[in-house]
């Protein structure tokens, strides 16, 4: 293996990436249990949502570059923040709780990168405020 390693660059993103995988297979492992899937697409949207924001956190998670990593993280952990609220009575606590250690890794990723005050404030709201609006997009195309 001529000294290439696999380095993780952000663990809190990788720990919240894997809790939200296994966040969104319980989930599913219910669904099925339950026998009784919603009509309309809800439950396949919401289970793709979650996956592509676990997805983003374990590749931000591997990310070297402090930029792209920030985004791929902040993008993730705005997914998963914007959904936990609505399903707060079904995986909203354990998603918000992997939408943290994956926030806090994009906090110290963007740490590393210069940008004005001012950025740095509205661009964590600006991203949830794009994860609500699209989740809310999502939740209107899948009603039946």
């Amino acid at each position: 293996m001529d000294g290439a390693r696999t380095r993780v660059a952000s663990l809190p993103a990788l720990g919240g990436g894997i809790g939200a995988l296994a966040v969104e297979a319980l989930y599913l492992n219910l669904i099925f249990q339950q026998r009784s899937v919603m009509p309309g697409g809800r439950v396949p949207f919401v289970a793709l949502w979650v996956a592509t924001a676990g997805l983003l956190a374990l590749i931000g998670a591997f990310t070297a570059a402090p930029r792209r990593r920030a985004w791929l993280l902040g993008w993730s952990s705005a997914a998963l923040l914007a959904l936990s609220f609505p399903a707060v009575f079904s995986i909203g606590i354990p998603l918000l709780l992997c939408a943290l250690p994956v926030g806090l890794g994009a906090l110290r990723a963007a740490e590393a990168v210069p940008m004005p005050r001012w950025v740095a404030f509205l661009a964590p709201l600006g991203l949830i405020a794009v994860a609500a609006a699209a989740l809310m997009a999502g939740f209107l195309v899948t009603a039946t």
